[in-house]
């Protein structure tokens, strides 16, 4: 108990310092306070890159309190609530972005799920495939045949999320339509 009463004594020395403007004492303070806040998302977020995004914000959103706190007052509640708050915007926009790609995940399996193109092996799509428009067919590639999360294949595209659905919409909806036709009438 003691050495928690110690610590958080030197954290607010630390940072009643770094508000006058002793940035040594603010590099210090942000220092001590990683693993503090690292210890409020490790139980939540399995991905380490999610831990390190909520680690980064809640920084930013403590520099960004740094003038309501109040010297003198215990630094823990203080930055917890920070962290605390962080953590749930962190949740709710991991929630939100894993319904919207099970959604869609959902949505194209739908579409994809027709006769016509269950009927179609994969590698018989190659000739219809390359009568589509590039970030049609390169999207169609890297997430449906490749099996890519949209996250990667934005990242090997440099196509956004929201464009790489689209084009996927598009396409797939441009192969059922080219499924639907009949060659010899063209």
């Amino acid at each position: 108990m003691k050495t928690v009463h110690h610590e958080d004594r030197n954290l607010g020395l630390l940072l009643a310092a770094a508000q006058e403007g002793d940035r040594a004492a603010y590099a210090s303070f942000l220092h001590a306070a990683v693993p503090l806040i690292h210890a409020v998302g490790c139980r939540k977020l399995a991905r380490r890159a999610d831990l390190e995004d909520f680690v980064q914000d809640t920084l930013l959103a403590v520099h960004q309190a740094m003038p309501t706190y109040q010297p003198g007052r215990p630094v823990g509640p203080w930055l917890g609530t920070i962290a605390r708050n962080r953590l749930a915007d962190a949740l709710r926009h991991l929630y939100r972005r894993r319904t919207v790609e099970a959604d869609y995940d959902e949505g194209v399996a739908d579409n994809v799920a027709q006769p016509e193109m269950e009927a179609a092996p994969v590698l018989a799509l190659g000739p219809l495939l390359s009568q589509l428009p590039e970030r049609q067919r390169q999207a169609i590639d890297m997430l449906k045949v490749k099996g890519m999360s949209l996250k990667d294949a934005s990242a090997a595209s440099g196509i956004s999320i929201g464009a790489l659905k689209v084009a996927v919409h598009r396409g797939v909806a441009g192969l059922r339509q080219l499924l639907g036709k009949d060659p010899d009438h063209g």
